[in-house]
Order: C-alpha cells, then structure tokens, then sequence
C-alpha cells in the first residue's frame, strides 16, 4: 500500500518544501500503529525550538492521532491496532495530512478532537 502525506510548514523557512509530500510503501496487513511508527522513523516530523511541536494527522477531515514532540509515543484518536486495509477500505494508495498545532499544549489538543 502507498501512503502519501504532507505535513504544515512549521516556519518560513520551511515554507518553500510545502506542503512537505512524502510516501511510504508499507503492507496493508500492518496497523495504524506500525504507520505512525514508520513515519517517525523517518523524521518526517521536524523539531522545533522550544521541543514543543503538536501535530494532527488527519484522514480528509478526521482526526486520527495526536503527535507531540514532548511525548514518547503518539496518542491515537482511533484504534491503533486496527489494520491499513480495514482503515482504508482496501486501497492501493490514500492520502493523510499532518497539521502543525504549533506549541499548543497536546493533551488540548486531544481532548479537543477527542469529542
């Protein structure tokens, strides 16, 4: 299956890159968690000064996962064990969007879209 995403600029001189694309080649028998996974082992996700990056991934207009610089590990707003093809309807490809929340406190942030 092929992921393709892209990501907010995070500052001006990251506006030229935008809107960031990537993608990833990855099983469709792999779970949500696994993606997350792969896509921060890439650093696709930049750091930025202060260490206190929030972003959201987004599935057209539905929030999935709460990414925070200061975290550990992803807060998932779905299940994240589900599977990429149950996720996505048995696609070849789909398209995913993270949206910098700037240095907005994360667990805000998840509660927020949470509901």
């Amino acid at each position: 299956m092929i992921i393709r995403f892209e990501r907010s600029s995070v500052c001006m001189g990251d506006d030229c890159m935008a809107p960031n694309p990537a993608k990833l080649n990855i099983s469709d028998t792999a779970s949500f968690k696994d993606l997350i996974y792969k896509i921060k082992q890439i650093n696709y996700l930049p750091n930025v000064y202060g260490g206190k990056a929030t972003w959201i991934l987004y599935h057209g207009t539905k929030p999935m996962v709460v990414v925070a610089q200061q975290w550990e590990e992803a807060k998932y707003l779905i299940n994240q064990d589900t599977k990429l093809f149950e996720l996505f309807h048995n696609a070849e490809s789909t398209d995913l969007e993270f949206v910098y929340r700037s240095q907005n406190e994360p667990d805000e942030v998840l509660n927020i879209n949470s509901n």
